[in-house]
Formats: structure tokens, sequence, C-alpha cells
């Protein structure tokens, strides 16, 4: 066992994933010296890549909203990036959703989005404006809310920022609630709500005000990092190293220090301790409770962030296809294909249900201006199937048996789950190849995730992607905020502020400025 007690490390941050590396950088702008501890062997989270055969895949990044001239993301990560990260507009359409008898794309603008749903459902053109003014109303609200969690204890209530009517009216009411009073049409409720994917719980479950938020962005385009989503952890990590920091991974902690109430640094996996009166833990708040020792503190102010599920799995099917897939019907956008006009359906039973009810499908190389096919014509396409928690569940070792870790691919490659998981890739690849049968010929390469094996890489409990269930209790949750009432121990990432890459940015700089005030202006814009 080996012992790091010194004052090199201003600030310990753990995990290296959107919001680790974010609150890492800020810091780091500040000159403070920052280590990043990740337990994985790359750095990045979900913006991470892997290699197969030739092919670059994507983890989890598909497109981003929030990245047009002097908007908030671009400003934020040219900051921190310092000009070294570009990002690329998406041409044309960055969306379309498709049901039976029905398709509809989504281009960029406000004006555009109303256009393209009024055409298809003319007799709700009242209903869709009452809907895209409630967008930008619940954007409004969120945004607020989650300023309000950087405040003080005693000024961090919403309702010192807001009044009750905002908050009941669209953080504590669903989207499917506030979109069935926007418009009646069954079908025109179906395509308002078709995107739930995007932030990982259904229309009957979560907050309108996180579906206003990550809608409202995206109806200004969407955006794609050039190289691909391995280019934050780099570039963050090159503004980290600037300040005399260091990104070190394989390092797994395994519990946080803390005497009489105040963090005192870390304890790794492997015996060595290291020390900071600063820590931040971007590993989720129901991971980051298991590693504090409980007879420390009186943990009772966390028991309504603990209590929330995490949100739904996927199964991600990577394809590495060959050929002129753009000749093909292959396009830069993503597709929501649904089988029925019910978009809450979740997939619960692959082996007695042949297809998965909601299926997405992104030709991420389309979108990157720096992809170089090669003489093979190479491009990759990601499949992604919401699925219940309960079909890969039993597969999944309790914390108690996995120690530390949220889960373990290893653990689970018996021979019926390495058979499940097959036969759930035959059936996507299969449900592909009916939607684009001319792309059929041009797959090379196939490989399959589960909601295990994001557990096994990331930690994610039950392999959710998003964290914990976007349901209103999360945004009015107040335990989901940066400062915790352990001195010195502070959260970052999707927990405490809203799911995705940039959602996981901004709870990265919430711990960031809870700890250098002065860093809020970045938030604030």
């Amino acid at each position: 066992m080996s012992s790091t007690r010194s004052a090199d490390w201003e600030t310990i941050v753990v995990g290296s994933g959107m919001g680790g590396l974010t609150a890492a950088a800020a810091l780091a702008s500040t000159g403070r010296r920052v280590l990043v501890l990740e337990r994985h062997q790359k750095a990045g989270g979900l913006t991470q890549t892997f290699e197969r055969d030739g092919f670059c895949f994507n983890v989890g990044m598909h497109c981003l909203g929030g990245f047009g001239p002097g908007q908030p993301n671009q400003r934020l990560v040219e900051t921190l990036a310092r000009g070294r990260l570009k990002m690329a507009q998406v041409d044309g359409a960055h969306d379309r959703v498709s049901f039976p008898r029905l398709s509809i794309a989504f281009d960029a603008s406000t004006s555009r989005f109303g256009s393209a749903l009024s055409k298809a459902f003319p007799e709700e053109k009242v209903g869709i404006g009452r809907y895209v003014d409630a967008l930008n109303l619940g954007q409004a609200t969120l945004d607020t809310l989650l300023m309000a969690r950087c405040a003080s204890p005693l000024m961090s209530s919403a309702r010192t920022w807001l009044g009750n009517r905002s908050i009941e009216r669209w953080v504590q009411r669903t989207t499917r609630q506030v979109v069935d009073e926007c418009v009646s049409s069954a079908q025109a409720r179906a395509v308002l709500c078709a995107r739930w994917g995007d932030y990982g719980s259904p229309p009957g479950e979560s907050s309108f005000a996180l579906h206003a938020a990550i809608t409202r962005r995206c109806m200004d385009g969407a955006w794609y990092p050039e190289g691909g989503p391995a280019v934050f952890a780099r570039e963050l990590g090159a503004t980290i190293a600037a300040a005399g920091g260091e990104v070190r991974t394989g390092a797994e902690v395994a519990e946080f220090e803390v005497h009489k109430g105040h963090a005192t640094g870390v304890r790794l996996l492997d015996g060595t301790t290291i020390a900071s009166d600063c820590v931040v833990s971007d590993i989720g708040i129901r991971n980051t409770l298991r590693r504090v020792p409980s007879t420390e503190a009186d943990y009772h102010w966390a028991r309504d962030g603990y209590s929330l599920d995490p949100s739904v799995g996927s199964v991600v099917v990577y394809l590495g296809l060959e050929g002129d897939i753009a000749a093909r019907g292959a396009t830069p956008a993503n597709e929501w294909i649904y089988d029925s006009w019910n978009v809450d359906d979740l997939w619960r039973d692959p082996e007695l249900d042949e297809r998965a009810p909601a299926l997405f499908i992104s030709f991420t190389s389309l979108r990157d201006p720096t992809h170089v096919p090669g003489p093979r014509q190479q491009h990759i396409c990601e499949l992604v199937a919401p699925v219940a928690w309960s079909v890969f569940a039993q597969w999944d070792r309790s914390n108690s048996e996995r120690g530390m870790c949220a889960g373990t691919e290893s653990a689970a490659r018996s021979a019926t789950y390495l058979a499940f998981k097959a036969m759930v890739e035959r059936r996507l690849v299969a449900q592909f190849r009916g939607r684009f049968p001319e792309l059929a010929s041009c797959i090379r390469y196939v490989e399959t995730s589960s909601p295990v094996s994001l557990a096994s890489f990331t930690g994610a409990e039950h392999g959710a992607m998003y964290g914990l269930q976007t349901t209103p209790q999360r945004f009015l949750s107040q335990s989901l905020r940066p400062r915790t009432p352990i001195r010195g121990l502070y959260l970052a990432g999707q927990d405490v502020a809203t799911p995705g890459v940039m959602g996981a940015a901004m709870g990265g700089m919430m711990a960031a400025a809870s700890i250098e005030p002065g860093l809020l202006k970045l938030i604030r814009g």
C-alpha cells in the first residue's frame, strides 16, 4: 500500500466523463492543479471511441445542440478547449421521425420546426404554436432552476428564484401531460414525444421542462465535433495538463476519505491514498454515496436523490459499413423509427418480440467533415434500441458481490449471456436490413453492447446512459446539487444538471463554479 500525503493536488476529480473533464478543465483555467482519476483504461466516458477492423466507433455521442455562434455550449467549449476543438453543423435535416405511413424531417430553425409539424398536422396548427411556446417557457424555467443549484444553501431553493406557478406548470408535470394539453391528435402527440431517447425516460415519466430544454436547443441546429467525440477528452485533457494537472486512467476509487465531515482525499482500489481537501465526484450520486464511509456523517440529505432509479438502458449495435452509403439511402440525420404509435413502449422480451418497438439509427461518419472513408469507403453506423433493464438483470452482479464496481462484463460472459446477446444482435441487424435494404450488402463488421457492457466500462448503474431517471422528482431533488454537506466534496455530471454530453458538461461547470465562483460567468454567458 502506498500513500500520497501532500498538497500537490489542489483538487481531485473522480471520473473522466464529460462532467469530470469539464470540471477539471474549468478549475485548471483558474490555475488549479487537478488530478482526474478514471477507472477505465481510456478517458472520456461516453465521448470515447474504440477501433475494430479499421472502423472507429463512437460509444454514445451522435450530435449536439447549442453550438451556433455565440450560443452557450459554443462559448463554453471555445473557452475551455482554448479554440482547439471545432464543431461542424449537420447539413439539412438532423432528425427524422418515422411512424407507419408518416415520416417527418426536422431541420435547423424554429420556423421550419413548426412548419414541418403544421404541414403534417394542419388541424393542429394552433396547438403546435402552443407547444412551441411551452418549449420556450419550459427551457427558461429549467435553466433558472439549475442556476439555483449553484447558489449557497440558504439561497438555493427554487422558490427563491421562481414563482410556484412556473415550477408546477413546467417542471412538476410530465412531457405527456403538457403535450396532451397542447394537441389532441394521438399521432401528433406521438411525433412530439418521439425523441425521448435523447434524455432517457419515456414521455409518461419525464419532466416536461427537460423535454423542452433538449428539444429547444436542437431546434437551432445540430453539431458534431470535427475528428469525432474523442477530441473532447484530448483537448480538455490538454487544458488540464497545461496547468500542471493529470488525467490518470486505470485508477479506480474505492473510497472517498472523510474526516469529521470534511473530505480529505480518496483511496484507490489498490490501496493507494491520495490527499486533497477538495474532491469532485463525476460518478453519480448513488455510486458516490456507496464510496463514502457511513461512520463519518449522516446522509439523510441525500435520501431523495438516492431513491431515484436509473434511467432506461439500451442495446447498441455497431456496424462497420463499406461503400457509397449516401447513394444507398444513408443520411446525416438521426433516424427515429417506430413500429407503432406507442412511443412509450420498451423492448421487454426480445425472445418473444422479434422487432424492437423503437429503433434509433445514426450514420455518424457522415457528420464529420474530417472523416476520410479511404479506398474501402469505410463508414460507421449505430443502432440503438431502448430496452428494459429486466431483460439483462440476471447477468448483473449485486454491489456486494462486485465490490466497488458498478458492473463487470467479464463476470457476465456466460454462455447463456453471449447467446442471448447474439440473438438480440441478429434481430436488430435484420430490422436495419429491412429499413435500409440497399445497405445490407455494405455491412462488414458487427459488434453489440448491452446495458451490462455499459455498466462494465463506465460504472453506470443498470447501464443507464443518462444516469438517474429524468422524472419531475429528479429536478426537484434537494440533494442533486453540486455542494454536499460534506465540506470539500462536490457532485458533478448529469445527476446535478441534465442528461447527455453537454448536460454532463453543465454539471461539471456547476461543480467548478461552486469551488471557484468566478467561473459562474461561463455558465451564465
